[in-house]
């Protein structure tokens, strides 16, 4: 798949995930606190300018990101499936397509820096 076109999907999903959490500030959508959802609606928001733009630092900043949705959606996943014998469609989804995008930026960002 053509990069360019990955990171459009990329850049899709987290305004998707921004809107979520947007309306999660109003109305309750799941457990988390308004505060969370607030984050995440900035959080999103940065990450749809930096899919579609690739600035040098978000690559940096993704890798944190990447490691504390592995943690909260890797949990909410297992603690799924060992509880209720259900899969988290939405965590495990997140926990295929974050590493994919993070390595894709990573070799968007050396090819920049080769050029």
């Amino acid at each position: 798949m053509n990069q360019q076109i990955l990171f459009k999907i990329a850049s899709g999903l987290s305004l998707i995930a921004a809107s979520y959490h947007l309306i999660g500030v109003f109305y309750p959508v799941n457990d988390a606190p308004t505060w969370r959802h607030i984050v995440f609606v900035f959080v999103n928001a940065i990450s749809v300018y930096g899919f579609l733009k690739r600035p040098k630092w978000f690559v940096y900043s993704f890798f944190p990101l990447l490691i504390q949705q592995f943690y909260s959606h890797g949990s909410a996943f297992y603690n799924k499936w060992t509880t209720a014998s259900e899969i988290g469609y939405i965590d495990g989804a997140l926990l295929i397509l974050l590493p994919i995008f993070f390595i894709n930026m990573v070799i968007d960002l050396k090819n920049k820096q080769a050029e």
